[in-house]
């Protein structure tokens, strides 16, 4: 069903709410996911969880944690992958919003990082 965009709120139905607010997020974890990378590194995932380097290389080894490929001798992790593993796994998992602030900080420092060197 298409909602007219400038429609008033107040206008709306609960189903038309419920309708558009669904969409409208469906719309922008699609951009968010577009703009993140493909892998992202042990320390990285780390951050993300919560869980400490050493036990991530654990959890690996036992085979824990899915989406891992190895790369140039790095150990790599599938985003997509991994953000729908934290979805499922994690009991105090951070918000989406949250994970996606995380990767765009570590991101951010890299960036800086290779800008420097």
């Amino acid at each position: 069903m298409e909602i007219d965009k400038n429609i008033r709120l107040i206008d709306l139905t609960a189903g038309q709410f419920v309708e558009l607010m669904t969409s409208t997020i469906k719309e922008n974890e699609k951009t968010v996911i577009k703009e993140l990378p493909k892998f992202i590194t042990v320390p990285q995932l780390a951050e993300l969880t919560g869980y400490s380097v050493s036990t991530i290389h654990q959890k690996n080894c036992k085979k824990e944690i899915p989406g891992c490929k190895k790369r140039d001798g790095r150990v790599l992790f599938d985003t997509e992958i991994i953000l729908k593993w934290i979805d499922i796994d994690s009991v105090s998992k951070p918000t989406r919003d949250e994970q996606f602030v995380l990767l765009e900080k570590n991101f951010s420092k890299r960036k800086v990082k290779s800008i420097n060197n």
